[in-house]
């Protein structure tokens, strides 16, 4: 029976299979490439800019993004803002300065921030707005002229004068009344026992 070695302290346990260490490697490569910090716990109130004047001066960062309080979540309204720092030294020093910092806002209450690294470490893309290829290319489209066509006809029905319009459905009411008149005569007559 063999008895395992055993291993001397600080040295790493062996892998048993070869993948093991590849992907040891790659997580910590990816902890030492933490760059987003998230001050969370801020007042609701808080403007980006007023939040900038508060971290003057600001490291050098090429993200800074700041979320407004959701108000469904009543009791606990805190905002929080992401910093993305290019220089990882840089991220202690924000730490040490501004963890449990008090910010006051403008009802004078205390929020301590808590400053901690954003659980995504990825940047969002700033988007390019594209110029919309329709924009002021109604007039020529061919079916809001038909439309402004008729809008102007059923205007001018409407900018008549009350007697024009009054004709009109005096007009109508006699197209109703007549058969419903010849209907009535008939069903009168049915019921005396005539039939037509």
């Amino acid at each position: 029976m063999e008895i395992p070695f055993r291993r001397e302290l600080g040295t790493p346990p062996a892998s048993s299979s070869g993948c093991g260490s590849g992907a040891g490697r790659a997580r910590e490569e990816k902890r030492a490439a933490l760059s987003k910090v998230v001050v969370r716990r801020l007042p609701p109130g808080l403007t980006k800019r007023q939040l900038e004047e508060q971290l003057r001066p600001l490291p050098a960062h090429d993200y800074f993004e700041l979320f407004s309080a959701d108000l469904s979540l009543c009791p606990h309204l805190y905002s929080r803002a992401y910093i993305n720092f290019r220089n990882p030294d840089d991220i202690l020093l924000f730490r040490d300065r501004f963890d449990g910092f008090i910010f006051i806002d403008s009802k004078g209450l205390e929020y301590p921030a808590v400053v901690e690294f954003a659980p995504f470490q990825k940047v969002a893309k700033k988007k390019l707005k594209k110029k919309d290829a329709k924009t002021g290319s109604i007039e020529d489209d061919p079916e809001y002229k038909r439309f402004l066509e008729a809008y102007s006809v059923e205007e001018e029905k409407t900018s008549a004068s009350p007697e024009t319009l009054l004709g009109e459905l005096e007009a109508r009411a006699r197209e109703l009344t007549v058969p419903v008149l010849t209907l009535s005569q008939r069903l009168g007559q049915h019921r005396g026992g005539v039939f037509p």
